[in-house]
C-alpha cells in the first residue's frame, strides 16, 4: 500500500467519500453502487428496508444511532468510526451462505493484518480480536426473495473500531481500536471500507460453501479460541469444553466430557482458569 495513501493527524477523521469509494472497488474489481449516510439508525437495517434492485450495493455511515450486534446487542458507534454493510441480491438459496461469518472474518483478519494488526484473529463465530480484545464484529442478515426462494438477498454489516474517543467506556467488553494496535499510520476510513468490501464481494460472488470447507483446513491461522476451555451458549443449554476447530461447514468443534459436539450457532465465552 502507497504510504501517502495513508492517513495522518486530522486525515483520520476525513468525512467519507462515496466516489473515492466507488473508485477503489472498481480498481479492485468490483463494480457496486456506493452509499454514504451521515447519520443512520443501522446501515443493515437500511439495506434490508431498501427497494434497490442493484447487484451489489455498500452503504457506509458517519454515524449508527442503533447499530446492532449478534444477538439484540449494541454496537457502540461513534462519530469518525468505520461502520458500513453490503447487500448482495444472489442467485441462490440461503443453505448457501451458512459459514459465511467465519468467511468474512477471515477476510476482514487478512486487510486488518496487511496494515499492521498483525495479531488479529477471530473468535467464532464473528468477532475480530487481537491479544483477547475485540477490534471487529460482523453481523450478516438474509432474506429469502418473495419471487424465487432459490434467490437470496445477503446483508453483512462489518464495525470496526477505528479510533475511539470517550464512547470507548460504554463498551461492556475489552476491547481495542486500530489507532492503538497500528499507530497513527492507518489508511484513510474510505480505503479501509472500499477493500474490504472488495474482499468480501468477491467471496460472495463465488462457491461460498467450498471457501468455507477451505477454511477450515486452516483455521489454526485465525482461531482466536484455539485450544482454550469455553462456555457455549446455544440457548437451550450452557455447554462447557475445549475447543477443537470447525466442521467442513464452519460450525465450532467442542471435546466435552461427554464427547465432541459441533454448534453451529451460539455465543461463547472464555472460561476463567
Amino acid at each position: 500500500m502507497n504510504r501517502n495513501n495513508k492517513a495522518s493527524g486530522d486525515n483520520l477523521s476525513a468525512p467519507l467519500n462515496a466516489q473515492r469509494m466507488a473508485s477503489i472497488c472498481r480498481t479492485l474489481g468490483c463494480d457496486t453502487d456506493v452509499v454514504v449516510l451521515p447519520t443512520v439508525g443501522s446501515t443493515n437495517s437500511w439495506l434490508l428496508e431498501s427497494d434497490s434492485t442493484a447487484e451489489v450495493t455498500l452503504c457506509a455511515a458517519e454515524h449508527q444511532t442503533i447499530g446492532r450486534g449478534r444477538r439484540g446487542k449494541t454496537w457502540h458507534s461513534p462519530d469518525s468510526g468505520v461502520t458500513f454493510s453490503i447487500r448482495l441480491n444472489r442467485p441462490e438459496p440461503v443453505t448457501r451462505f451458512h459459514g459465511l461469518s467465519l468467511l468474512v472474518g477471515a477476510l476482514l483478519c487478512d486487510q486488518l493484518r496487511d496494515i499492521g494488526a498483525a495479531d488479529a484473529m477471530l473468535k467464532w463465530p464473528n468477532d475480530v480480536l487481537v491479544k483477547q480484545a475485540k477490534l471487529a464484529g460482523i453481523l450478516i442478515e438474509t432474506s429469502i426473495s418473495a419471487s424465487a426462494e432459490s434467490a437470496t438477498t445477503v446483508v453483512i454489516g462489518i464495525g470496526i473500531n477505528y479510533r475511539r474517543g470517550p464512547e470507548a467506556q460504554l463498551i461492556d467488553q475489552n476491547s481495542t481500536d486500530l489507532f492503538q494496535v497500528c499507530g497513527p499510520d492507518l489508511p484513510d476510513r474510505s480505503e479501509l471500507i472500499a477493500r474490504v468490501a472488495s474482499r468480501v464481494i468477491m467471496a460472495v460472488a463465488g462457491d461460498v460453501p467450498q471457501a468455507v470447507e477451505n477454511l477450515s483446513a486452516s483455521w489454526a491461522d485465525y482461531d482466536a479460541l484455539a485450544g482454550l476451555e469455553v462456555a457455549v451458549d446455544s440457548g437451550d443449554a450452557q455447554v462447557v469444553g475445549r475447543t477443537a476447530g470447525i466442521d467442513a461447514t464452519g460450525g465450532l468443534l467442542l471435546d466435552t466430557e461427554h464427547g465432541r459436539q459441533v454448534f453451529s450457532s451460539a455465543e461463547v465465552s472464555v472460561r476463567s482458569r
